[in-house]
């Protein structure tokens, strides 16, 4: 059947706060009230210019504000209309439903009254959308019923909207400005009342359609301070209208009224053919109510004034409907005195009226109701009787300050509300049963569910304490709010103080005496006390409201700094003795040039010598500055923690803020943010919003990791310093809360962190405060993976833990582990960690306890089991294993890619014999890449066709190899196996884009090797096509100076309709200056046609190798092929490939921070030394923490020929970046086990360049085997081969022994080779001898 929900609405609701303070309560009588509209009860009341509705102590559901101050409130349950009223205007506010529960207001109507000079002072709503107003000199009524004769097409603007406008029904003068006006419930009768005035003024109407009223006074001995009407019976209004009797009509109204006198009146409403309006029923003695109130022995039992009393009411049926819930929670079996004394005063129907003294003492008495129905035998009694009384409540007002009250029954519950006139709003919440209980103490009566205050006008900054216990907050008026921290995350209010200017800045400054406030306005500073005295005030050095102020304190010294062009200029500092003296300006630090170059600043840390500063300049460069405040060199000096400035790469920032770790900078259109590491100048994380960011504060926790707030326009998100992830493509920064205010109608102003992870919001009059807990379910499926929680409704973590799981060492059965354990030369490390993670997997279940070492120390991690390796059994194992239960502290990707990295570990393992450590990284990143590259796929087309038809096996998989390996593939001894493996692997169909993917050409260092590697692919490119064309192969046989051979494949291209022009072309001998001039022409017209590869072939052919290797790494965008081409046509030391190198490989590695490539770059040339020092030399540029890979190390390592300068920093970055990623074991052993080099070591001597030969011929460089004497490491399982100061190994000699045979073989192989070419080699030529084409031409079959 359809559904009838409404729907998910299309906004993300506010968040639950654990707090909310929306602004102090104008202290008005009017200013508060609550109604139940569609089940649910709203409390409304105003602050300032600002109209505050909330359903719950800690929920804001909108906020409207008004250009006027606001003055009085009222709402009508029925309709839902609001009617809110400022000294100029009146305005009505509907209701707009959208579903079940979502519920705003929005403005429709405004009320125009005749006198434009008549304030409002009240209101009350009538029947059928009547609206009473009393005015200081009118009593007005409207109607805002659309059918309303005063109804007007004029439209006045509000907030951007046009509002239709109102003219009243009557209206009518008054002598005295109204401070009550109050309609009855059947709206027969007005009540009104002026201030100070004695009688109250009973309005009976004679007509419903013209102000025609019928008067009568109810006198009073003394000024009456309230008025109010008993709400009307529930259904009553129903059966009025219904016409079933017409005796509901007489049912008697009734009037409470207060003076000054100390009781409380009750009047009741007579018959329509009675001769008075209303009589007086019955009086309480409030004061009497309450005999040993603190406040009669105050003033004395003699003194002519009263003390005050407050009081409220609670009608018969909600008392009794309370009674009932409570009757039907209790068990049958306990008997409760309570329980049973609310039964028998329910016997009797009383209206309740609550007597307090404000001194924690309360009294409630019983009115038998006017509406009772009572037997005619029983005779009616008006005597109030004595309910329960209490002391100790903890509910209590101010001395000399007015209160109101509204209380209600939520099933069993009684909830109050108390207005006091200082500023407050409080929410009690108690069971009928103890509040009413004969016995029970105070405390256990009511409990506090909210205290509501703040500012009366925009908040628009907050400061809170270092430590987080305290908050010093101001409004735009000059006032400050001072607010102290509660155990409970809950801030309460200490004390206001109003300054009378605006303030720029403000702290919280703990003298050893006494606490002070130190505010900084536009031209002065000043000193208060907490009870808001103030003791000093100066004039602030070079001040200006322009400037940038930012207020320090350390120690017992505080300073105001102003900023000028982003330095530090002038400072006043004060003492803690609490006088304010005006020292020297802190001067400038040598070096450091006044400017007028605007810049930013951030405070970013506070020690006992002084304060840490951040400074960005207008290009993105990241200083920091240190202000010393204490011993001689006081000033601004340069922060010893910064070796230099850090470049950002964003220019024009237009926020900064800082702390002593990280920094985060705001783009010029300050929606995008950049978020930079400190201590090596990372740029750790970049993210763009759709709002504009407003402002923003780092947080650290007691576990030393970093929150960040991100202020918008309705919401707040708060990122968590996450680990380093390299399958992570965004930041390393992970969102980790969101906090919403959206749909309230508010803007938020300010942000700060509070003690615990807390947040405080500044938001329109106001402060929210968010807690620490954040719902699990909120977070990403993968974050609650990797940190182990499990999703439930009611799951909730502390951001501080939260933190700290996102911060905690990897398990060893991470991937990444066993990845960089591969990387940093331990395979045998990490097989013996799979093999312990498959015995522990047999018996373990999800839910118990797996240790994250495998019950292992830190240093039998490193150890690998030399013997055993991975069987096809152990994997096909651990694999279903891991299919089948969820590890811990890995997510379900994490999951999957732990079972590639099996996988790959067990091929690996295979070739462990064969392979050394830098030729088995190569191949352990190529096969896990290949199986990501194959689950993704299969992913995609699991039918095993691709969207175009052709099957997935003809299109092989090859993974791009990153320059890393390919630096580590350049050292390897055993390049000749690798290969062998990789051909395999392809059936020895080796295409020109799978070599330029694997690097083939870019990390084969021996040039036969590289030769027939290169001819194989030339061979594949000539017969991709069908028929076989020979432009594809053209460029490969000429850089292998293979013109005939080429010659020959035209001569066979039978039909090609280029073939006569270029095998006549290819006849010519291009040793002849007219001949190169001829291709180069023919090389031009090519590139006019974009054949930019055909283009360099015949460049090759004029022995112009130079520019089609630019051609190649230029227009053809294949950097890889003109290295190959470079390498073959002229050598490797050749000027060709130097040049592109250091023009174009360089230049670019340099620029984008490769280190690995630039490595690669200084090895090929023979530049051992540079090729070392690039992989530890700091980074030029906009620094990411993936340019200082700490495999870097290892590498240099193994390339070091003498001590580099950078090494200790190198080291020490590197384990700070495997800290990050989780990887704590490895940081600790390379830190402990890393060997500097010997100082005495010297170079090897590097051999010149030779120039080529006009046609490439170079002579035969020397083998890699030549002066190879022993290994360098055992090539079975080897694990910590390339770690310095690790013991030897067992049965190292037979390993040896074993390698050093194996090279024997190797030795022998090209010693046999390299004869028998000798004895078939002739005298060099001093041309090309091209050899016979016939013979070369079986090779392809023909």
């Amino acid at each position: 059947m359809p559904s009838t929900s409404p729907g998910v609405p299309p906004f993300r609701p506010p968040t639950d706060f654990i707090q909310i303070l929306p602004g102090a309560p104008t202290s008005s009588l009017q200013a508060l009230t609550a109604f139940v509209f569609r089940h649910q009860r709203y409390v409304v009341y105003i602050t300032g210019g600002q109209l505050n509705i909330c359903t719950s102590p800690t929920k804001l559901i909108q906020a409207l504000t008004f250009h006027d101050e606001l003055i009085a409130i009222a709402a009508e349950s029925q309709t839902g209309k609001i009617a809110v009223a400022g000294k100029r205007d009146v305005h009505v506010l509907e209701p707009v439903v959208e579903g079940w529960t979502r519920v705003w207001w929005e403005k429709s109507l405004t009320l125009r009254r005749e006198d434009a000079e008549d304030e409002a002072q009240c209101l009350s709503w009538g029947s059928e959308g009547e609206l009473l107003m009393g005015g200081s000199r009118q009593l007005s009524l409207f109607s805002t019923l659309p059918s309303s004769r005063t109804n007007s097409p004029v439209a006045s603007p509000v907030d951007g909207d046009d509002v239709e406008e109102r003219s009243a029904l009557w209206s009518k003068p008054v002598a005295s400005p109204v401070q009550y006006a109050a309609f009855c419930p059947s709206a027969n009768l007005i009540a009104t009342c002026g201030r100070y005035d004695r009688l109250v003024k009973i309005w009976r109407r004679l007509s419903f359609e013209e102000g025609l009223f019928d008067y009568t006074y109810l006198p009073h001995p003394g000024a009456v301070t309230h008025v109010e009407w008993r709400p009307l019976q529930e259904h009553m209004e129903e059966r009025r209208g219904s016409g079933i009797s017409g005796r509901h009509e007489e049912s008697p109204e009734m009037l409470y009224t207060i003076a000054n006198d100390g009781l409380l009146r009750i009047w009741r409403t007579c018959g329509m053919h009675d001769t008075d309006i209303i009589v007086l029923h019955t009086s309480f003695d409030l004061v009497s109510a309450i005999p040993q109130s603190p406040s009669i022995v105050s003033n004395g039992p003699l003194s002519a004034q009263k003390p005050p009393r407050y009081a409220f009411t609670i009608p018969a049926e909600h008392f009794d409907a309370a009674v009932v819930a409570a009757m039907a929670r209790s068990s049958s079996g306990r008997t409760s005195h309570a329980l049973e004394h609310l039964k028998e005063m329910n016997t009797k129907s009383p209206d309740i009226v609550v007597a307090l003294d404000g001194h924690g003492r309360m009294s409630a008495w019983g009115v038998q109701s006017i509406g009772h129905k009572r037997r005619p035998e029983t005779p009616g009694s008006k005597q109030p009787f004595h309910i329960a009384h209490a002391e100790d409540l903890p509910l209590r007002i101010g001395a000399e300050t007015n209160a109101r009250f509204q209380s209600w029954f939520a099933d069993s519950t009684i909830h109050v509300l108390a207005h006091s006139f200082d500023g407050h709003v409080t929410w009690w919440q108690g069971d009928v049963e103890a509040f009413f209980s004969p016995s029970a103490p105070g405390g256990e009566r009511l409990v506090s569910g909210a205290d509501w205050c703040g500012h009366v006008h925009k908040a628009c900054g907050m400061r809170a304490t270092d430590d987080g216990t305290s908050l010093v907050s101001w409004a735009a008026n000059g006032e400050l709010i001072l607010w102290r921290r509660t155990s409970k995350d809950a801030l309460v209010q200490v004390s206001r103080i109003q300054t009378g200017e605006r303030v720029l800045d403000a702290l919280i400054w703990d003298q050893p005496k006494q606490r002070v406030v130190v505010t900084v306005h536009a031209k002065t500073t000043a000193v208060w006390t907490v009870e808001g005295q103030k003791l000093s005030s100066e004039p602030l050095a070079s001040g200006g409201g322009d400037c940038q102020h930012l207020l320090l304190s350390a120690d017992n010294e505080l300073s105001v700094i102003r900023g000028s062009g982003g330095h530090v200029a002038n400072a006043t500092t004060f003492f803690a003795d609490g006088a304010c003296a005006l020292t020297a300006d802190h001067p400038m630090a040598a070096g450091v040039p006044a400017t007028s170059e605007p810049k930013l600043t951030s405070h970013a840390a506070t020690t006992e010598h002084g304060h840490l500063f951040v400074t960005a300049d207008r290009d993105g460069l990241l200083s920091r500055d240190f202000l010393s405040t204490s011993g001689p060199s006081r000033g601004l000096v340069k922060s010893e923690l910064s070796e230099t400035a850090f470049p950002t790469g964003e220019e024009k920032s237009t926020y900064l803020e800082a702390n002593e770790d990280f920094a985060v900078l705001l783009s010029s259109d300050g929606k995008e943010l950049t978020l930079i590491e400190l201590k090596d100048g990372y740029i750790e994380h970049k993210q763009s919003f759709a709002d504009r960011v407003r402002c923003m504060k780092w947080h650290k926790t007691s576990g030393g990791q970093n929150l960040l707030a991100i202020s918008l326009g309705t919401s707040v998100e708060v990122l968590a310093q996450g680990r380093y992830e390299h399958h992570q493509e965004q930041g390393s920064w992970i969102i980790v809360n969101r906090v919403s205010i959206a749909g309230t109608g508010l803007r938020i102003f300010a942000i700060d962190w509070l003690r615990g992870a807390t947040l405080a919001i500044a938001a329109g009059n106001g402060i929210v405060v968010c807690g620490a807990a954040v719902a699990v379910q909120e977070l990403d499926e993968e974050v609650r993976e990797r940190v182990g929680l499990r999703s439930s409704p009611a799951a909730r973590i502390g951001l501080p833990e939260l933190a700290a799981r996102l911060n905690q060492p990897l398990p060893a059965w991470h991937p990444t582990s066993l990845e960089h354990l591969v990387g940093h030369g331990k395979p045998g490390a990490a097989v013996s960690l799979v093999r312990r993670l498959n015995e522990k997997l047999k018996f373990w279940s999800e839910g118990d306890d797996l240790h994250s070492q495998l019950d292992s120390f830190d240093s039998q991690l490193l150890e690998g089991d030399r013997e055993a390796g991975l069987s096809d059994e152990i994997v096909r194992e651990l694999i279903e294993r891991l299919g089948e239960k969820k590890l811990p502290a890995v997510s379900d990707a994490e999951q999957g890619r732990l079972k590639l990295v099996v996988q790959a570990l067990a091929f690996v393992c295979e070739h462990l014999q064969g392979l050394d450590l830098c030729a088995l990284r190569y191949l352990f990143s190529w096969k896990l890449q290949l199986l990501h590259l194959t689950g993704a796929e299969q992913t995609k087309t699991p039918n095993g066709t691709q969207s175009n038809g052709v099957h997935r096996s003809a299109l092989p998989l090859v993974p791009p190899m990153h320059w890393r390996e390919i630096a580590f593939a350049t050292q390897s001894s055993t390049q000749q196996p690798l290969l062998d493996v990789l051909a395999l692997h392809y059936d020895n169909k080796l295409t020109w884009p799978l070599a330029r993917c694997l690097g083939l050409t870019a990390w084969l260092s021996d040039p036969e090797a590289l030769a027939q590697t290169f001819e194989s692919l030339a061979q594949s490119s000539y017969r991709q096509t069908s028929p076989p064309d020979p432009i594809n192969a053209s460029l490969f046989f000429l850089a292998l100076h293979k013109k005939h051979t080429l010659l020959g494949l035209w001569r066979i291209a039978i039909g090609h309709k280029e073939q006569r022009a270029t095998v006549n072309f290819l006849k010519r001998d291009f040793t002849l200056q007219e001949c190169r001039v001829a291709a180069k022409k023919n090389a031009y017209a090519l590139m006019g046609k974009r054949r930019f590869e055909y283009a360099a072939a015949f460049f090759l052919l004029a022995d112009d190798a130079a520019s089609a290797v630019s051609l190649l790494a230029g227009q053809c965008g294949d950097a890889m092929l003109a290295i190959a081409v470079a390498r073959l046509y002229s050598g490797d030391r050749s000027i060709v490939l130097r040049k592109l190198l250091e023009e174009r490989l360089m230049p670019m590695a340099e620029k984008e921070g490769d280190r690995w490539s630039m490595s690669w770059c200084h090895s090929i040339l023979d530049e051992k030394r540079e090729a070392a020092r690039a992989l530890v030399k700091p980074l030029l540029g906009v620094r990411r923490w993936r340019q200082d890979d700490p495999r870097a190390v290892v590498l240099y390592q193994r390339l070091r020929v003498v001590p580099s300068e950078h090494e200790y920093q190198a080291v020490l970055r590197a384990a700070r970046v495997l800290r990050r990623m989780g990887l704590w074991v490895l940081a600790v052993d390379l830190v402990r086990n890393w060997t500097p080099l010997k100082t005495d070591a010297h170079p090897a001597p590097v051999k010149p360049a030779v120039d080529a030969a006009s046609n490439g011929v170079h002579q035969e460089p020397t083998s890699l085997l030549d002066g190879f004497e022993a290994p360098e490491q055992p090539l079975a399982l080897p694990v910590d081969a390339e770690s310095p100061g690790t013991p030897a190994m067992d049965e190292k000699a037979t390993r040896q022994a074993k390698a050093a045979e194996l090279l024997a073989k190797l030795r022998a192989k090209k010693e046999t080779l390299s004869s028998a070419a000798a004895s078939e080699k002739k005298a060099q030529p001093t041309q090309f001898k091209e050899p016979d084409p016939s013979s070369l031409l079986d090779s392809f079959g023909f």
